[in-house]
């Protein structure tokens, strides 16, 4: 099979937004992917099977608030970085935070962008998805309850 040779990123934090954007991969491999996600000691083996990059990882911990900021600052500059060397034609995110400078300096350089609401928000909102939910391109729900929190929200069925 061919790979396409339209450029996509697909962003999102480690943990249960990677394993959604994982489920992608039957999509994601027909193009010429970029896979961009947090670094921890789960998320190192990504390099044996996929096209990827890490961003910081979020802190945790005391101290947590400063910390967070200085490490989206880090990965705002990351980001730029990698938008220059693969610069995709759409970014595709299930959230969260790490994706917000990734989605919003795509956003300013015209790369369209796909917010996947997480398959865990059934009734809630999510802050992150708040955020760049004006700028976005398409935002896709997962639950038909949360089209009641994004109005121009499309729901398509559940990633599982």
């Amino acid at each position: 099979m061919a790979v396409s040779s339209k450029k996509i990123l697909l962003i999102c934090s480690d943990g249960g937004h990677l394993a959604q954007i994982l489920e992608l991969k039957g999509m994601f491999e027909k193009y010429n992917y970029l896979l961009v996600t947090e670094q921890s000691p789960a998320t190192l083996p990504l390099k044996d099977n996929f096209n990827v990059n890490y961003l910081q990882g979020r802190s945790k911990g005391k101290k947590r608030n400063i910390k967070f900021i200085v490490i989206l600052l880090i990965n705002f500059i990351l980001s730029i970085k990698i938008l220059i060397k693969h610069f995709p034609k759409v970014i595709i995110t299930t959230g969260s935070h790490t994706a917000l400078p990734m989605c919003l300096l795509g956003k300013l350089l015209g790369v369209k962008v796909v917010w996947i609401l997480s398959f865990a928000r059934v009734n809630s909102r999510a802050f992150s998805a708040d955020l760049v939910y004006p700028v976005v391109d398409k935002f896709i729900v997962q639950w038909p309850h949360a089209k009641q929190h994004y109005k121009k929200s499309i729901y398509l069925g559940g990633i599982y």
